[in-house]
């Protein structure tokens, strides 16, 4: 039978190949700009861990319980760190350098109007809950894109916001921005990127999309602007008043007039303008998607 830790090459066990492989593929993925670069300073931080193994590996090099070798077992502790040190690093454990990436807003106060305005050539995901007025987080996989800086102005109950992104991010570039936004004020948003947003949570004041990707509103407050310039697809509340002006995909149930389209549902509510050639689908609710 043959024994798992036959040598490769002199002093080398095979099993070593195990941990040592799966740490290549995962710098490997990273060097392929799959994963953020921040996972060089995350490797760089568990520095004990990856010292600890080696000493371990060392003196018990030749140590048996009985006739059992420990040491042919630490290749395979080296690979249980390896998966969780991928894994810590995905999910942004706070004992890893890359956790510190992110942007805190302030309270919410007695903020009642916000406004946030985001461009980059990147993902932008965007959410409602947050504790804070706004939190950027990153989206943690291969990019060219640094955690923002952000420059408030408030006046009175209002700030408004511009997220911009860092010149040089170094190691810690991502795909782009997590953005997750508190319920409690009225939003006017600017939104320019790869997006993937859920609005429904928000008041939102008026809304400008540029760049693609998926948009999902929530009910409207009176008559609520949204310009859109890319390739969209608009996702609202089937009960919510819409009208659409410009060429865009509507579902069967809205009237097509001489402008666009409008929803079946009576009222004031989204008033969506698409520029230019975009290519816009308007999308309706409905229990796959609520």
């Amino acid at each position: 039978m043959t024994r798992l830790a036959v040598g490769f090459g002199r002093g080398f066990p095979r099993v070593w190949l195990l941990p040592v492989g799966a740490l290549t593929v995962v710098l490997g993925v990273a060097a392929a700009g799959r994963l953020s670069r921040s996972i060089v300073a995350d490797l760089i931080a568990w520095w004990p861990v990856w010292l600890g193994i080696a000493l371990a590996a060392y003196f018990l090099r030749n140590y048996k319980i009985r006739h059992f070798r420990v040491a042919g077992i630490i290749p395979l502790v080296a690979l249980l760190f390896v998966g969780l040190f991928a894994w810590g690093h995905l999910a942004g454990w706070s004992v890893m350098p890359s956790a510190s990436q992110r942007l805190v807003g302030p309270e919410p106060g007695g903020f009642t109007e916000a406004a946030i305005q985001a461009e980059i050539n990147g993902v932008i995901e965007v959410d409602g809950g947050a504790q804070f007025l706004y939190l950027v987080e990153p989206v943690r996989s291969g990019g060219t894109i640094g955690i923002p800086g952000a420059n408030e102005q408030v006046l009175g109950s209002a700030v408004a916001v511009l997220l911009s992104p860092p010149g040089d991010p170094g190691l810690y570039s991502y795909a782009g921005w997590d953005l997750s936004l508190n319920d409690a004020p009225r939003w006017s948003l600017v939104l320019d990127g790869a997006i993937d947003a859920d609005l429904s949570s928000l008041t939102v004041d008026d809304l400008s999309l540029a760049g693609g990707g998926v948009v999902r509103l929530g009910s409207a407050d009176g008559e609520t602007p949204v310009s859109v310039s890319g390739n969209f697809r608009i996702v609202v509340p089937p009960d919510t008043p819409a009208r659409v002006t410009g060429l865009a995909s509507v579902p069967a149930s809205w009237t097509l007039d001489t402008g666009g389209a409008v929803a079946p549902t009576f009222g004031a509510g989204w008033t969506i303008t698409i520029e230019g050639d975009s290519d816009v689908t308007i999308g309706e609710r409905g229990p796959s998607n609520q």
